[in-house]
């Protein structure tokens, strides 16, 4: 009976040693190995699909399944990645880890911002790497189901990579030869699919897609499809790209052709112009019931300037854009890596003494260096004071003081920025109720509306009192004040929602309000005086690059070349609205200028290249 028993484990040990031996054997199977790593990226591709549907959920995610190029298109790009890791390393789970880790990463960044800020991940994105730290602080992030599982779906296929595939690429050559390969397709792949533009237009499993919504069409298409695709045209946007129209000579001519007016010395009044962080009118929309009047200075400001709309390119973030489209006149963001010319380097040239203040630190968008190569002499961050604050009560103050402590020798122009009323707003609580309760907001959404609303009427009790400290000067001053965009209103916009406010971009009036913004030009009797203007009345309503030009027409002057080149083009076209490519030609919004506005339009974004690439006009009388 012994012995039998050994007999049988014996026997039993046979099949077992195959099946170890089979295993192993499969394991170090390159063909197995390489079926497991596509079918890994294929599952690490799907749920980056589904963070890229993001807001839209699984209809989105669904749609994706219906249209197989879009499917194509996004899945391809992970699989390449992997395997161009498999032959350079030579190890599997190198090859999956560190390309699923990076694609998972960038795809969670698209979730989130989108749910933060409502626009997907764009290559141009990368550089604000070190500041997103800061731009996030305060929001909160839904993490759901689909972060949870991405998470443990990628722990899973680390774990498998490290212990299933043991094929090793040991010999050097063999793998060279495949990463070139591998990598001259990948370059040909782009050239003629990726970055194929009729392509790229018509494939979308999304049946819904408008005119009005880009961002829910790149979203149609996937996320890494719509990311690699617009890389073409961001490294061309940044380094400075001239479009196949675009004629240096032609240019130079046009801009000639206007000349360059100086501001008579007579009417050289002093400006200080304001942008405020994330200022709204909410009282606009009619559906707010105020227990407080937040608004009653602006409205009483209002009555007694030249005040309008802009109508911006960015929602609930990104300043820069509302900021230097007003600094520069340009119809779209640029780099200032270098001097570049500017509205503040034309009135450096006319003598003026140029700096400003902003509430916040040097290093956020690069202000340090880019407002020195947009001219100004000197410029102040909250970390050029001791005791400084992010405030308004420190912020206001502060812009009057340097105002006072100027050189009066010479005129004065003070571009100023502040940093209250930024995003986040406390959802936990409410500190002073400044609304009555609304039956159709959630406990979260009541309490960031009231925050919100708690800074906008501290804001508007500063520029009241500081608008007041400059009316009796004896120096001529002009103040233009403006709103840099939208404020960020919960987590998918969801005040504006619940409060029945139409932010929906496939409607002209959703587009208005994601978009608008208030201005106001004010002036002191000194300055109305000087320049025979009473600064009172409508002022209407245009993209932010238009801002700069209606105060110089106001103050009657006529400015530099490219502001004439602006102004003239004003008169048929005043929104370019760069997310959207949407213009309003002759008061209506639309896609496709008249052949007229075409021409009107091409001229002067060929005046434009020109100025941004050309050096900086001599500050002569600086």
């Amino acid at each position: 009976m012994k012995k039998s028993s050994k007999k049988i484990t014996r026997c039993e040990s046979k099949p077992r040693k195959k099946i170890f031996e089979t295993v192993s054997a499969l394991r170090r199977n390159l063909a197995f190995n390489c079926i497991m790593l596509a079918l890994l990226g294929l599952g690490i591709g799907i749920l980056s699909l589904l963070l890229g549907a993001t807001v839209f959920g699984i209809p989105m995610f669904k749609s994706y399944f219906s249209f197989p190029l879009v499917l194509i298109l996004n899945l391809l790009l992970l699989i390449i990645l992997i395997f161009l890791f498999y032959f350079i390393s030579g190890r599997p789970w190198i090859a999956f880890t560190f390309p699923s880790l990076f694609i998972l990463v960038i795809s969670m960044i698209h979730f989130f911002k989108v749910q933060i800020r409502g626009d997907p991940l764009v290559i141009s994105d990368a550089k604000l790497i070190f500041e997103v730290g800061t731009i996030m602080t305060g929001y909160k992030l839904t993490m759901n189901w689909k972060i949870y599982l991405t998470t443990a779906a990628f722990i899973g296929g680390v774990a498998f990579s490290v212990f299933a595939l043991k094929n090793k690429l040991a010999k050097a050559l063999p793998r060279v030869i495949a990463a070139v390969v591998l990598l001259a397709f990948s370059t040909m792949l782009y050239t003629f699919v990726y970055a194929d533009a009729e392509l790229y237009a018509e494939t979308s499993g999304d049946s819904v897609t408008t005119e009005w919504t880009p961002n829910r069409n790149y979203i149609s298409k996937g996320f890494l499809y719509p990311l690699v695709h617009n890389i073409r045209g961001t490294l061309e946007e940044m380094r400075g790209f001239f479009p196949e129209w675009y004629d240096e000579q032609e240019a130079r001519g046009a801009l000639e052709s206007y000349g360059s007016s100086d501001i008579p010395s007579g009417k050289k009044v002093d400006i200080i112009s304001i942008t405020l962080e994330a200022y709204s009118d909410l009282s606009l929309f009619g559906v707010l019931d105020f227990e407080t009047d937040v608004y009653g200075p602006l409205h009483k400001l209002q009555k007694e300037s030249i005040s309008g709309t802009l109508i911006n390119n960015v929602f609930a973030g990104a300043t820069i854009d509302t900021e230097r489209l007003f600094l520069t006149g340009y119809t779209q963001l640029t780099a200032y890596n270098t001097e570049t010319n500017s509205y503040v380097h034309y009135l450096r040239s006319q003598g003026y003494h140029t700096e400003g203040l902003h509430t916040g630190s040097e290093w956020f968008y690069d202000r340090r260096p880019v407002n020195a190569n947009l001219g100004f002499d000197r410029y102040y961050f909250i970390d050029d004071f001791e005791n400084a604050s992010r405030n308004d009560s420190f912020f206001f103050p502060t812009i009057l003081d340097l105002y006072r402590a100027r050189d009066r020798s010479k005129p004065y122009f003070s571009y100023n920025l502040s940093y209250q009323n930024h995003g986040a707003y406390d959802s936990t609580r409410t500190k002073e109720p400044y609304v009555i309760a609304h039956g159709g907001l959630s406990d979260e959404s009541y309490n960031i509306l009231n925050n919100y609303l708690a800074g906008i009427y501290d804001t508007n009790q500063h520029i009241e009192s500081f608008i007041d400290s400059l009316r009796g000067a004896g120096d001529p001053v002009v103040v233009l004040i403006f709103g840099d965009h939208m404020p960020w209103l919960g987590n998918m916009n969801s005040v504006y929602y619940e409060l029945g406010i139409n932010i929906d971009r496939s409607t002209q009036e959703g587009f208005e309000n994601y978009y608008s913004t208030p201005y106001l030009i004010w002036a002191n009797d000194a300055a109305k005086e000087t320049l025979g203007n009473d600064f009172s009345g409508e002022g209407g309503s245009f993209s932010p690059g238009f801002l700069m030009g209606e105060l110089f027409r106001y103050c009657s002057w006529k400015g530099d070349g490219y502001m004439q080149a602006l102004r003239e083009l004003q008169q048929t076209i005043d929104v370019i609205n760069t997310p959207t490519g949407l213009f309003r030609e002759n008061g209506s919004l639309t896609h496709e200028l008249s052949p007229e506005g075409e021409a009107a339009y091409i001229r002067l974004r060929t005046i434009e290249i020109y100025m941004r690439n050309s050096p900086v006009t001599a500050d002569a009388q600086h």
